[in-house]
Parts: C-alpha cells; sequence; structure tokens
C-alpha cells in the first residue's frame, strides 16, 4: 500500500489512484487477473468515500493489507467482484471493516467500496455467503469472536 500517497490525499494534496496493495493468488483466481496486480484506490473512490463515509479516516485504511490478505474472501454479486471483510480484533469494541475489489476488462484491480460494517453485518454476510455457496476463505482464529453471547440476557431467578 501506498501510504504517502494515500496520507498525501487524505491531506489534499495528491490527486489521482493511489495504489492500496496487491492481489493475492486466491483473489487472482476469482477475479482472472494475475497473481500480483496492483489493486487501486480511484480518485473517484476516494473521493465518493470521503463524502459517503466521512468517518474513514488514515487510521482505518492502514488495515487494508489485513483485509487483503487474512480477511473472509466471498465471490461478489457479479463474476467481476469479490466481497472481502475482516474483524479487527485488537480495538476495543472489534472493529468490522467491508471492501469490494472490482476487476476491470483491461485486467485492472479496484476499490470498488471501503467501509465499516458492524458484527451483526459481518455474521449476516458470513451465513449468506456459506448457504449461497460464495465463501472462499475466512478469517483465521476468528470463531470466539462471531459467537453470539447471553450476557444481555437476564436470569429468571
Amino acid at each position: 500500500m501506498d501510504d504517502v500517497a494515500l496520507a498525501n490525499y487524505i491531506a489534499g494534496v495528491h490527486k489521482g489512484n493511489v495504489e492500496a496493495g496487491r492481489v493475492d493468488r486466491m483473489c487472482a483466481q476469482l477475479l482472472s487477473v494475475p497473481m500480483g496486480t496492483e489493486i487501486w484506490f480511484s480518485s473517484y473512490t476516494l473521493e465518493k468515500l470521503r463524502r459517503k463515509h466521512g468517518e474513514i479516516n488514515f487510521s482505518h485504511y492502514r488495515h487494508l493489507p489485513a483485509i487483503l490478505l487474512n480477511g473472509f474472501l466471498a465471490r461478489g454479486r457479479h463474476e467481476k467482484l469479490i466481497d472481502l471483510w475482516w474483524i479487527d480484533v485488537e480495538a476495543l469494541p472489534s472493529a468490522e471493516y467491508f471492501v469490494v475489489l472490482k476487476a476491470t476488462r483491461k485486467a485492472e484491480v479496484f476499490i470498488e467500496t471501503f467501509h465499516r460494517i458492524n458484527i451483526k453485518e459481518t455474521r449476516r454476510l458470513i451465513k449468506r455467503a456459506k448457504k449461497e455457496g460464495r465463501l472462499f476463505r475466512e478469517q483465521p482464529g476468528i470463531g470466539r469472536h462471531l459467537q453470539i453471547g447471553t450476557e444481555h440476557l437476564k436470569s429468571r431467578r
């Protein structure tokens, strides 16, 4: 990820596309692009994110490498889309992110969306992707964070 260009974009200094990372083997197969293809934030998407998800800042974008390499991975709504979501278990309370990657006809890969979600939405995405047979990878070691707690239920004594 080009941290400097991203920080400069957020500061309003850089205009244009920003490299967000590289496609790993599994994502490359799903998107039908060569492994190692650059993943880009287009200037349009960054501006859209700034306007629609103004709460997203550089500290959130720094999670992209973990999301791309270790997050949940599912085929998206269309053949050239993949969905990724990730739970930052080190944050208190946990923070969840959702990313959509899109491949173009020229074998370029762009981030279509990047935003925060909640744990309920995370569970829904997993359940739906499993049911539809679209889930290709699960985030390692995340099982206990997805369990629905019962602490909120009052005991009947």
